[in-house]
């Protein structure tokens, strides 16, 4: 059963003026549809609810700062970031773990070896962080989660065309911004084998 638009529309006007009844509705009726949503991304039972709490947390803390014009449009817009924010956290938590390991399990490398990596690796870290944000998003989820471009497309409501042009643009910066490391990555793997 869809919502009617001015019950919404009231609704959001509650919201506004602090009304918990109002808050509550809000709730119960977009709950489901926010966990489903979440849950279809990140495939576990507890972090959906966590994002969905999330969602729900922010609406209430900056219910007078926001202005909502389509509840249910917001709503899922707010989910979809903190499904992207997700899964940023997440990888920067995998990236950590893997360079911690890297760095204990590489005791053999030279001292040289093990600066001249780490420079390159914060290197490209610097150059994702300062890609636009949409491009760094796409970015993080078509190269590092591995999300085709289909389900990225899918994901944040926009053209597949869209989706590959920031693709690139992440590519092209990284090119751009890395070549001085072409060459010394180069000799860095070229020692390892």
């Amino acid at each position: 059963m869809q919502p009617i638009v001015s019950d919404d529309i009231r609704l959001v006007q509650l919201l506004v003026q602090g009304d918990k009844a109002g808050f509550e509705e809000i709730y119960n009726r977009y709950h489901p549809k926010l966990y489903r949503i979440a849950l279809s991304k990140v495939r576990t039972q507890e972090n959906a609810m966590e994002l969905v709490q999330d969602v729900f947390l922010d609406l209430w803390v900056r219910r007078g700062e926001v202005e909502i014009t389509d509840l249910e449009r917001y709503l899922c817009s707010a989910i979809k970031y903190k499904v992207l924010d997700h899964f940023k956290k997440e990888f920067h938590r995998k990236r950590y773990m893997q360079f911690a390991q890297l760095g204990n399990l590489d005791q053999s490398s030279s001292t040289e070896e093990t600066l001249a990596f780490n420079e390159l690796t914060r290197s490209v870290l610097e150059c994702i962080d300062k890609l636009p944000e949409k491009t760094r998003k796409i970015f993080e989820l078509s190269r590092i989660q591995h999300t085709s471009s289909d389900e990225i497309s899918t994901l944040l409501n926009i053209p597949l065309r869209t989706v590959e042009y920031h693709i690139s643009q992440g590519l092209k910066a990284l090119r751009s911004n890395l070549k001085d490391y072409i060459l010394l990555l180069m000799l860095t793997f070229w020692t390892w084998w």
